[in-house]
């Protein structure tokens, strides 16, 4: 009887034995599937780890790449073990760029990961593009409601991505200056309200009177209050340029380019009597004037009285200053800055009454009825350019 030997196939590192005689066949490999992101192969072999199979197969592996079981793992019959290869995608989500690291095969898996499987979308690349093992570039942009108010118009639209990206497809354009809220790099979220102020500028020309003074000195000869208008005053004229700036078309600031006196004014030279004048008594007719006493109606009255004039003079200069102040001593023009009972611009003009000029009527009324006296004559002779001009 001969004895039969066995015999021995080496391949690759990995063995496989069999017995040959008397018609006697055995088989000692373990049968192993190797699943290598979801493509799968199955072989027999001998002995081994799971990392000798994955070098028999000239599989290489980084540091993210997922396989189970672990390397070390001795081979076992009927063993299972999967290779899921970790891919980077440059991803700009709504705007917003990192990387992310998937397992996934294509973009639809990548989307289902990110969790965006049951949400609208506009892709850079469709559903069933494979990822390469070294990565992709994906833009995805998710839908949202949101409202754009712009050049006098709200609307609502379903939209993706950022605010520009809203705005892009809207078909409106802004410049540097325009207030875009909130910011163009804003993801869109449900509900989110945009809005597009157009600032401008724009520059304006005005022309503005410049009152004239008045020059005034006493005539001894002349009956007292009597005024004698030697050179007429002519106001001038200043011409401003202004630069403008508007929102949505309202003026929201201003700023003084250039100031050109256009038309100089002409100071108004008079002279006023000093001689004692006879009062000219009220008509019996006049109803008698009624001033609260101590008010400062009733201190003008005093002095209309003192400077000879009548009740009508004293009735015009209430209706003049009624308009300017309403008599109030500390009534002030946020414009122009005028101030007092009779509206002086500056209002520090009064000090040369007395220092007091801030609060006491009694200083602004005299200060008043000088200004009044040697620019227009008589209280009767300002009321009256004030309803021809608006100003006294």
């Amino acid at each position: 009887m001969s004895v039969v030997k066995p015999i021995v196939w080496s391949i690759a590192g990995i063995m496989a034995v069999s017995l040959s005689g008397a018609g006697l066949n055995m088989a000692f490999g373990q049968d192993v599937t190797l699943s290598v992101d979801g493509s799968t192969t199955t072989f027999n072999i001998v002995y081994g780890s799971v990392s000798e199979v994955l070098a028999s197969h000239d599989i290489e592996l980084n540091y993210r790449d997922k396989v189970t079981p672990d390397l070390g793992t001795p081979v076992t019959n009927d063993m299972l073990i999967t290779v899921e290869y970790a891919r980077p995608i440059d991803l700009t989500l709504d705007g917003q760029d990192g990387i992310y690291w998937t397992y996934a095969t294509n973009v639809g898996s990548v989307i289902n990961s990110l969790g965006l499987g049951q949400t609208a979308l506009k892709l850079s690349a469709s559903l069933d593009t494979e990822v390469p093992r070294d990565g992709m570039t994906l833009n995805v942009k998710t839908g949202h409601n949101v409202t754009v108010e712009a050049d006098g118009q709200t609307q609502t639209i379903h939209s993706f991505g950022t605010v520009a990206d809203t705005l892009t497809e809207l078909g409106l354009t802004w410049g540097d200056a325009d207030i875009i809220s909130p910011g163009l790099d804003t993801p869109l979220t449900d509900g989110l309200a945009i809005s597009i102020v157009r600032v401008a500028q724009q520059t304006v020309t005005r022309q503005n009177p410049i009152p004239y003074d008045t020059q005034n000195s006493d005539d001894p000869s002349s009956p007292a209050g009597k005024v004698t208008v030697v050179t007429p005053g002519v106001d001038g004229v200043m011409t401003q340029t202004v630069v403008q700036t508007t929102h949505d078309g309202t003026v929201v600031d201003e700023t003084v380019a250039s100031e050109d006196v256009t038309v100089p004014p002409v100071t108004q030279v008079t002279t006023t009597g000093t001689k004692p004048a006879t009062p000219t008594p009220a008509p019996k007719s006049s109803p008698p004037v009624s001033v609260t006493p101590g008010s400062a109606q009733a201190i003008a009255y005093d002095m209309i009285k003192a400077r000879g004039w009548d009740d009508s003079q004293f009735q015009c200069l209430v209706s003049l200053w009624n308009h300017e102040s309403g008599w109030n001593v500390s009534a002030q023009n946020k414009y122009s800055g005028a101030y007092g009972i009779p509206q002086a611009l500056p209002g520090s003009k009064m000090a040369s009454v007395a220092p007091d000029w801030r609060t006491n009527p009694s200083t602004q009324i005299t200060w008043g009825l000088k200004y009044i006296t040697g620019r227009y004559g008589t209280p009767c002779g300002a009321w009256s350019s004030f309803q021809a001009k608006g100003w006294y």
